[in-house]
């Protein structure tokens, strides 16, 4: 007697559900001790809110270095549709620094940093480029088409004016 769910087919979707939760909006988890950094950048200037993330990020200005607590304040501007920001939380993914890793989260954000930056988008080409061709490999054509459908229609939470 064969068992009812073999390993073959109980990862046979994960691709599909990996992309489904990648497009979810982003829920109000941070790291803990950043949802309380994220609640004070609201309330900043979007460029102090930035300068804050990169405090954390590299320990500087009184700040006790935390990749977890600038990764939450970027995601706060990010979903705002500061690129600069963006391009950070792209990055964050791509290596894995205060995120887990996950490529499909990186294009996402550098994506977005290069549809909203010119500036950033001849920088981050060959990040994208490379990012893509490693998506091809690990979703279906259809599920790449629906990210970057999902890409170009990408409205962010609270707009901010783009000052970067």
């Amino acid at each position: 007697m064969q068992p009812k769910h073999s390993n073959a087919n109980l990862f046979a979707n994960l691709p599909a559900l990996l992309l489904f939760l990648a497009l979810l909006p982003f829920g109000s988890y941070a790291a803990p001790g950043a949802q309380i950094d994220s609640q004070k950048a609201e309330q900043q200037s979007p460029l102090a809110t930035y300068q804050e993330a990169l405090n954390y990020l590299l320990g500087r200005n009184g700040k006790t270095k935390s990749a977890e607590k600038a990764a939450a304040i970027f995601k706060t501007l990010a979903e705002k549709n500061w690129s600069s920001a963006q391009h950070m939380l792209g990055n964050m993914y791509l290596t894995g620094k205060g995120v887990e890793k996950n490529n499909l989260l990186a294009y996402k954000w550098l994506s977005l940093a290069s549809k909203n930056n010119l500036q950033l988008a001849s920088a981050i080409h060959d990040k994208r480029r490379k990012l893509y061709q490693d998506l091809q490999n690990e979703l279906s054509s259809q599920s790449l088409t629906k990210v970057e459908t999902w890409i170009a229609e990408w409205k962010p939470a609270n707009e901010v004016a783009q000052l970067n």
